[in-house]
């Protein structure tokens, strides 16, 4: 992993979180990444599950910081992603 993660490596790790949490969704989440000419990538989190509550809760309590109640979509700074990668697959 680069300093900060890719699509697909940020799309795992999320699916992993929603598989763990019991969300039997193909596809639970879409991810984009934001390039940021000389600052790190943002994350743009969209959820597709059914679950969203559920799923929303989950990721904010892995991150420590909550987000908008219904809201189905969130955005991740580099760093944030790179904790929920680096929590999911350790060195």
């Amino acid at each position: 992993m680069n300093e900060y993660p890719t699509q697909s490596e940020l799309l795992s790790c999320l699916t992993n979180i929603a598989n763990v949490a019991g969300d039997t969704t193909n596809v639970p989440f879409r991810v984009d990444v934001i390039p940021l000419h000389g600052k790190p990538p943002m994350y743009s989190v969209m959820i597709k599950s059914p679950a969203k509550d559920l799923l929303r809760r989950q990721i904010g309590q892995i991150l420590s910081r909550p987000f908008a109640l219904g809201a189905t979509s969130f955005m991740l700074t580099g760093s944030e992603a790179a904790s929920l990668v680096g929590r999911d697959h350790p060195k």
